[in-house]
C-alpha cells in the first residue's frame, strides 16, 4: 500500500546485486546511464515550478539557459552547442519566442542572421526554474559529503566532456555536407 509504479519498477531493478546483471565496469555504467536518463526526467517532471502557470519543459529550460548565459547568440550555434540540427533548435526557439522567454535580433556585423537573447521575462523564469532545480539536488544530495559532491560533479562534467568531444561536432558536419550538395545543385 502506498507503493507507486516507479517504486515497483525501480525495486525491479535494484532486485539483482549489480555483478549478477554485468559483470565488468562498463555494462554497470551503461546501466545505470540509462536508469539514470529514465530518473533525470522523472526528477525534472516532478519539479513544480510556475507559480504562473508556465512551466518549461526540460529542452526549453535547458535551451534558455544557453540563451541566458550565452547572451546574444545566432542559432547556428546554439545548435552547435545542444547537439541538435537547425531545424529543431528553430522549433525550440520559436515556442520561447511565442511565450515571450526571447526575442530576435539582427546581427550587427551580418544583416541576414539573426540573434536570439533571453527578454527579461525570459530571464526571470529561467532564474527562478533555476532556482528550483538547485534547491531540489540540494535536497536529493543532502547526505553526500562536500567531497562526494564535488567529486561527483568532476566526474559527470568529465563525463559529459567527453561525450561532446566524440560527438558534438555531429550537427555542424551535418549542416556543413549539407550546404556543400546544396552548393553542388
Amino acid at each position: 500500500m502506498g507503493r507507486t509504479k516507479a517504486a515497483d519498477s525501480d525495486a525491479g531493478l535494484r532486485a539483482l546485486p549489480e555483478r549478477e546483471i554485468n559483470d565488468d565496469a562498463y555494462g554497470v555504467i551503461g546501466r545505470q546511464f540509462g536508469v539514470f536518463l529514465r530518473r533525470a526526467d522523472r526528477f525534472y517532471a516532478d519539479l513544480r515550478l510556475g507559480p504562473d502557470g508556465l512551466d518549461l519543459d526540460r529542452a526549453g529550460y535547458l535551451l534558455l539557459g544557453r540563451i541566458v548565459a550565452a547572451g546574444p547568440i545566432r542559432l547556428s550555434a546554439l545548435a552547435d552547442g545542444m547537439c541538435l540540427d537547425l531545424s529543431t533548435i528553430s522549433r525550440q526557439v520559436h515556442t520561447l519566442e511565442a511565450a515571450g522567454l526571447v526575442g530576435r535580433t539582427t546581427e550587427s556585423t551580418d544583416r541576414r542572421a539573426s540573434l536570439i537573447a533571453a527578454t527579461d521575462r525570459g530571464r526571470e523564469i529561467y532564474d527562478r526554474n533555476h532556482a528550483v532545480q538547485r534547491a531540489a539536488l540540494r535536497d536529493l544530495l543532502s547526505d553526500w559529503t562536500d567531497a562526494e559532491r564535488d567529486e561527483f560533479a568532476r566526474l559527470l562534467t568529465r563525463f559529459n566532456d567527453t561525450i561532446a568531444a566524440q560527438h558534438v561536432t555531429a550537427p555542424s558536419a551535418a549542416r556543413a555536407a549539407g550546404t556543400r550538395q546544396e552548393n553542388a545543385s
